[in-house]
């Protein structure tokens, strides 16, 4: 008798051009070009809506990319202008010829809801 479990963890793709939507611990690939990136972890210290900072603070997001090749541990920080937070700036490094670049870091920590919503989503673009 034979008892299994095929029960494969979901992979998002990884888009070559366009932005990515990636969750902290979720993996996305891009099978064509042989790559794997995961965010491994979040140290956010973003002023939340509804406090008076002396600065917008910064996110650094780490990531993790296995290539055919190779991998590479690398972080990514972005940040905000003052109130009321103009358009997000995240940084770029290049890795075998292909930019990653930090869009964004979703939702914008908020002090009335500051238990309910941690980092949902990362946006990450190339």
């Amino acid at each position: 008798m034979f008892f299994g479990c095929n029960k494969k963890e979901e992979i998002n793709t990884l888009k070559i051009g366009e932005v990515t939507e990636i969750k902290i611990g979720e993996t996305v690939e891009n099978s064509h070009l042989g790559l794997l990136l995961r965010v491994e972890s979040v140290n956010d210290s973003r002023c939340p809506i509804g406090v008076v900072c002396a600065w917008q603070g910064i996110v650094y997001v780490n990531f993790h990319l296995t290539t055919k090749t190779s991998e590479y541990s690398f972080t990514l920080d972005g940040m905000y202008g003052m109130y009321p937070y103009p358009p997000f700036v995240g940084q770029d490094t290049i890795i075998e010829g292909i930019k990653y670049q930090l869009t964004d870091v979703l939702p914008y920590p908020d002090i009335s809801d500051m238990e309910a919503k941690k980092t949902e989503k990362i946006l990450v673009g190339n």
